[in-house]
């Protein structure tokens, strides 16, 4: 598939798209864009947010505490499939984004939107540029377009007018989505030719020791090659690195910066240098040395950030990258059958310098493994004995468009209606919506990943069986977080929504007592109506809460706030006042494969609460005088006559059974009512 059709395919699963989900059809566009900028590492977790007025316009935004980033992006669209886009467009789209973050910060733009007009998705971005003031050291800002632009029309990075941060300008047009889709079909390998594409050949030495799996190199390879390698290849150089790929400290970088500006000559001591593998390696020798001219389908695994720094500063000319050298590792793998095997391996000890995140180190454990397996063997319910489409579960990231790359024409589409597109759900998302269920909503407020760090110790510990029933219970909650999502993204309340729906995910929890009837929410892949009205009810209610200023007890950063045990048991004394679900709302029994009590088993549980109060207090009493039956069981007769006495139902058919065996050996040892 060349570039063309596949731009026509880009461009006709969106409408698709936009079709079956009733959104807007440019929206779709961008989301895809973003899909695959998040699979490839280069973003986490964007937000769509359109706004345009006059020459202040935005697409979509994202920010990363950890790597004090904030990004930008604003779409432009094609005139056609794959058509040009004009440099003076790309140009005016990066200063329609710069000019909403210098309104942003300055407080002018919200000034200049009347209030029949506000949107609370801008307020809440622009809130979140005011906030990212001195907390971040690099401002991203992403032209976004279905069409394709001149490579070289991107901006230099430039150093923000304080010095605080720097201003890098970044390009994804449809070569670079059509580039992506095919480093996931595998198409695409990383061939580096030195002498013919970069005029250098890298000197090294051969490390003697016999190795059955890799033979091992050290090099030095000059700054500036690098950075061209990078500019060309982009992501696809980082493919196996363990960590999300640009995701990188911020403080980290500054000091690369500054070696890099201040002494260029002293990079090569300073630096750790990188750990590369390859399938494949040529050399040429002189005089008796060794000197690398080709690598086949190079891999970087560590040393990401120090490569992205030295590529960002191709372009600034207070950097002399003559005078850069950087330490090389290359790992040959030899042996085949294992390699990416013992890719990851050296991925992992290379990485172990730095924090790795936990959610790509986790991605083998066993209750992810069987959470994927559940998921590509459950269909989804629809009425009807023929079920089309089923929830696909991403065990590793990425995992989705990488399947989908590898398939074409009928394969293709046949995937898209088997996995649609909003039916995937995440490891991070698994987290998010149990941690909610289980009333932690400020550990979840604490962001994906140190929320995922405390539910892969709590999996751990208690090591759950990934039952069918257990699988659709994730998904039920899944289905319940997104009605909440969108319940209080319709509200337009300016910010904070993932705060919001966290904390009522878990008052939900709450008002149900931990027993909602998931089941039903399976069954029919949507909330009862009874849910959402209890929803909406709670939206003020929360909103209320986490914005309002307690003196002495809140902070007025709502985000902090939210981190923090007393928002949530505030909270909780706040939704006592709150009716909570009637039994017909809680979850019936079901059986272990997820399925209904069945009419026999129901007619069991209807059998043992036909004994009345009076009954089971007489069998206990008769049992203790005539030193009958076990203790145990004497002790359960007690239990169910006080269950009976307060017209409380059997809690399961488990608990019916024992009552049922209870009166039949009473009976058959000499007990009459």
């Amino acid at each position: 598939m060349n570039l063309k059709e596949f731009a026509q395919d880009f461009i006709d699963t969106a409408r698709t798209s936009a079709e079956l989900s009733g959104t807007d059809y440019e929206s779709e566009i961008v989301q895809s864009i973003l899909d695959y900028m998040s699979d490839s590492g280069e973003v986490i977790s964007p937000i769509r947010c359109n706004y345009r007025k006059s020459r202040c316009r935005i697409s979509a935004y994202d920010y990363n505490s950890e790597a004090e980033s904030l990004d930008l992006f604003y779409f432009e669209k094609a005139d056609t499939i794959a058509g040009k886009i004009n440099d003076s467009k790309v140009y005016q789209g990066f200063n329609y984004i710069m000019k909403f973050y210098r309104d942003s910060l300055n407080g002018t733009l919200l000034q200049n939107i009347p209030d029949n007009d506000r949107n609370g998705e801008v307020e809440e971005v622009v809130r979140l540029v005011q906030s990212s003031k001195g907390n971040i050291s690099q401002l991203r800002v992403f032209f976004l377009t279905d069409g394709l632009t001149d490579p070289g029309v991107v901006p230099a990075s430039v150093e923000s007018d304080d010095g605080e941060y720097i201003i890098e300008y970044i390009v994804w047009d449809m070569q670079r989505v059509y580039q992506q889709h095919n480093i996931r079909a595998g198409k695409e390998k990383v061939e580096i030719d030195f002498p013919t594409n970069y005029n250098t050949e890298l000197q090294c030495l051969k490390m003697n020791e016999q190795n059955p799996y890799v033979d091992a190199y050290l090099a030095i390879i000059p700054g500036k090659t690098l950075a061209r390698i990078y500019k060309q290849y982009q992501h696809a150089l980082l493919e196996k690195n363990v960590r999300t790929f640009l995701q990188f400290k911020g403080k980290v970088n500054k000091e690369i910066r500054k070696t890099l500006r201040e002494r260029p000559d002293m990079f090569f001591s300073f630096n750790n240098g990188i750990s590369t593998t390859a399938s494949e390696v040529e050399f040429t020798e002189n005089d008796g040395t060794l000197y690398i001219t080709r690598l086949y389908d190079w891999q970087i695994v560590n040393g990401g950030q120090t490569t992205a720094s030295i590529a960002a500063s191709l372009s600034d000319r207070s950097v002399d990258l003559s005078k850069v050298f950087v330490p090389m590792k290359v790992s040959v793998i030899k042996d085949t059958a294992h390699a990416d095997e013992i890719v990851k391996s050296i991925s992992v000890s290379a990485n172990s310098q730095t924090a790795i995140k936990n959610s790509d180190l986790s991605a083998n454990d066993q209750y992810l493994v069987d959470m994927e397996n559940c998921s590509r063997s459950i269909w989804v319910p629809n009425g009807s004995n023929k079920p089309v489409c089923k929830w696909y579960f991403e065990r590793t990231r990425g995992q989705y468009l990488d399947q989908l790359a590898q398939l074409n024409g009928y394969d293709e589409k046949s995937f898209r209606i088997e996995y649609p597109k909003n039916q995937k759900v995440t490891k991070t998302d698994i987290a998010k919506y149990e941690v909610s269920w289980r009333q932690r909503p400020y550990d979840v407020c604490k962001g994906a990943e140190r929320n995922y760090v405390t539910f892969v110790a709590e999996i751990k510990k208690d090591r759950p069986v990934i039952t069918p029933a257990y699988y659709k219970r994730i998904i039920a909650e899944c289905i319940l977080f997104n009605t909440i999502d969108a319940i209080v993204r319709s509200k337009d309340l300016g910010g904070y929504k993932a705060n919001m729906n966290a904390y009522i995910m878990s008052s939900i929890s709450i008002l149900s007592e931990g027993n909602l009837d998931f089941t039903y929410i399976w069954e029919h892949q949507e909330v009862q109506p009874e849910v959402a009205r209890k929803i909406e009810l709670l939206v003020p209610v929360v909103w209320k809460h986490l914005t309002e200023t307690a003196t002495g007890l809140q902070s007025s950063n709502v985000s902090e706030w939210s981190k923090k045990t007393d928002c949530w048991s505030r909270l909780k004394l706040k939704l006592a006042d709150i009716e909570k679900f009637s039994e017909e709302y809680l979850q019936k029994e079901i059986n272990e494969d997820g399925s209904f009590l069945n009419e026999s088993q129901q007619n069991k549980i209807k059998e043992a609460e036909s004994y009345p109060a009076q009954y089971w207090f007489a069998l206990a009493d008769w049992a203790k005088s005539n030193n009958a039956m076990t203790p145990i069981d004497r002790h359960s007769a007690y239990n169910f006559g006080t269950l009976r006495s307060q017209n409380k139902p059997f809690k399961s058919l488990k608990q019916a059974l024992t009552a049922l065996r209870i009166a039949k050996m009473a009976k058959e040892q000499g007990f009459n009512a």
